[in-house]
């Protein structure tokens, strides 16, 4: 079955390079906006400063932007009784130059946060802090970003934790209500930006992750039945070109969360090619088969409301540290070449932008 449908995969980046679609000049935000989508991607702030025909190219195929790292934590609230918002305005500022909409990423995490707060959790003291921070953070920004990604990387069904959820800092010190406590705070202080639980590892039919994606549905079953206020699901969408496509649980995956009531976003789309050969155009033809084989169901679901890559170009991209290729290569997981030219990945977003239905 697996063999059938790696074969069934590999067949489409031969026909996409042998007679490539007549791609008009549309940027992918136009595309996406005429089927009601929006496309969008990270920038980090080292962008932001120092790389403006980078920033030119965001401007041109965007038209909703996500920092990188600069609403974490670490960044934003490095000391106990201090915020620092620097970063976060840049990004801000320059969304507000290029009217382009802002997501918040994210509220609650395990990773990146400062070296104060580990040691000050405690039940004494959790809820406060996460109140406070959420508060703080969610009221400077009021008004003014689209979503929120409330929390993030939540499940982990081999921590063998309630609900599946991961064995971190905030559960160990709140219990599962963590959850229930950053909605609702971020509910009250930023009632317009759309709330999102957000998680990576649902996109493969490969044993951990039909757990997580079955985790992940039933949390989010308890959450709803609850009525606490999440109001949409990031799937990540980190990609790997040499793993095999089932189209038929994406599709019953995102039907099911739909059915719940919940939007889903594509929040950080990139395809790792790490397990390819060496070849340019192999590599480009098959990250860009994947990811139409990915997106085409996932844009069926009327449900989806768009799709953000983590990084816009190859210039940039976190994979190359954290699965680098033996070879030395780098990656090439992004719509643009380093150049900042268009790609087959570029192509085939492109592609099941224009395949999706009219939302």
């Amino acid at each position: 079955m697996r063999l059938i449908h790696r074969r069934a995969v590999l067949a489409s980046p031969l026909a996409l390079a042998a007679a490539p679609p007549a791609f008009n000049s549309l940027a992918l935000n136009q595309r996406a906006r005429k089927r009601g989508l929006f496309f969008g991607t990270a920038v980090n702030h080292e962008t932001i400063t120092n790389d403006r025909h980078y920033l030119d190219r965001i401007d041109a195929e965007s038209g909703i932007v996500v920092g990188e790292a600069q609403f974490k934590w670490a960044d934003i609230h490095p000391e106990p009784d201090r915020y620092d918002f620097t970063r976060a305005d840049a990004l801000m500022a320059f969304a507000a130059r290029h009217k382009l909409r802002v997501r918040g990423h994210t509220l609650v995490w395990h990773e990146a946060i400062p070296d104060w707060l580990r040691p000050a959790l405690t039940p004494d003291t959790a809820e406060a802090i996460l109140r406070g921070h959420i508060r703080a953070v969610t009221r400077h920004f009021a008004g003014r970003m689209v979503h929120w990604d409330v929390a993030n990387e939540v499940i982990q069904p081999d921590d063998k934790q309630p609900l599946d959820l991961r064995a971190t800092p905030w559960l160990n010190a709140l219990g599962p209500a963590y959850l229930d406590i950053a909605f609702a705070e971020a509910a009250t202080c930023d009632p317009a930006a759309l709330r999102v639980l957000n998680e990576f590892g649902t996109d493969y039919p490969l044993p951990w992750q039909e757990r997580k994606r079955a985790a992940l549905l039933k949390l989010l079953a308890d959450l709803t039945s609850r009525q606490v206020p999440v109001q949409a699901v990031g799937l990540q969408a980190h990609l790997d070109a040499a793993e095999p496509i089932d189209q038929k649980i994406l599709s019953k995956f995102v039907t099911d969360i739909a059915a719940m009531g919940l939007k889903i976003i594509v929040t950080e789309l990139d395809v790792r090619d790490q397990r390819l050969p060496g070849s340019i155009e192999v590599r480009d033809i098959a990250i860009a088969a994947h990811a139409k084989a990915w997106l085409d169901p996932v844009l069926a679901c009327p449900a989806v409301l768009g799709v953000l890559t983590w990084g816009l170009s190859d210039r940039h991209s976190w994979l190359n540290d954290t699965f680098p290729r033996d070879d030395k290569l780098d990656q090439r997981p992004l719509p643009l070449d380093a150049a900042l030219e268009r790609k087959p990945l570029w192509q085939a977003i492109a592609a099941a932008l224009d395949a999706a239905p009219v939302r």
